[in-house]
């Protein structure tokens, strides 16, 4: 719990009435952000993303299993496999298949924060993208059984490995409605202010992939329409910056190797 003065609460809500928040920005400007990749050597892929001064990391770990099944919160869960059938998946589902309904790759993503300034989900939902993008599926070569009452043997590459394509995984952009206004990427500060907020996972075509509302406050059906609309126009801009990034990232990971 942030403890403000009158005065600070104030300044906070009459700057965000005028579109001029404590640290600058507009009402609909995300703060600059950094990506790492790779930052976790014993994890299959991992991801580091700061904004501001929330501090996350997210890693992915692989094993083999009977069905496919992500550790994750519902909201991103629901971003990440889509509908129960795996309509609208962030990631192609058949990249994980070994065998034809045996066997595929589960992948158990952790996140972790290291310090919370506020927007802890949209860094959360960025920092899984990118540990998704870094993580190495490995080749699989099926050697089928002999004979019917035999198991197929599966040989497993030490060496050779394909990348999940994660154009297709969204991030979260989530508004924070403060006094008669909203924004995006609020502070730990900002948050301390908020009646709701609203997250919505939006894709590449700007689809709304999932949303989730927090709060007590009741909000108007057109006010969430608005917010909807603004969290796509924000969310095509933020997906551009985080596909850059995560490039420029792996591109530092592959110099910075022998």
């Amino acid at each position: 719990m942030v403890g403000l003065s009158l005065g600070e609460k104030n300044f906070i809500q009459g700057g965000i009435a005028q579109d001029i928040r404590s640290d600058g920005r507009g009402r609909q400007h995300f703060r600059s952000f950094s990506i790492e990749t790779g930052v976790i050597p014993q994890a299959n892929g991992s991801a580091r993303v700061r904004i501001g001064s929330t501090d996350v990391i997210a890693s992915v770990k692989r094993r083999g299993g009977e069905q496919l099944s992500m550790e994750l919160s519902l909201a991103l869960q629901r971003t990440l496999l889509g509908g129960k059938s795996g309509a609208g998946a962030g990631i192609d589902l058949s990249t994980l298949k070994v065998v034809e309904g045996k066997t595929c790759w589960d992948l158990y993503i952790d996140g972790l924060v290291l310090s919370y300034d506020g927007n802890l989900l949209d860094a959360l939902a960025i920092a899984i993208k990118a540990a998704l993008s870094n993580t190495g599926i490995p080749k699989v070569e099926v050697v089928p059984a002999a004979s019917p009452d035999q198991q197929a043997d599966i040989n497993i590459s030490d060496d050779e490995f394909s990348y999940l394509d994660t154009s297709g995984v969204p991030v979260i952009v989530t508004l924070t409605k403060v006094g008669r206004h909203y924004i995006v990427d609020a502070t730990l500060e900002e948050e301390s202010q908020m009646s709701s907020a609203v997250s919505v996972a939006i894709n590449r075509l700007g689809h709304i992939c999932g949303l989730t509302k927090r709060g007590g406050a009741a909000l108007d059906p057109s006010i969430i329409l608005d917010m909807i609309s603004v969290a796509q126009h924000v969310g095509q801009r933020l997906i551009m910056l985080v596909d850059s990034e995560i490039a420029a990232a792996e591109a530092r990971m592959a110099d910075d190797q022998p």
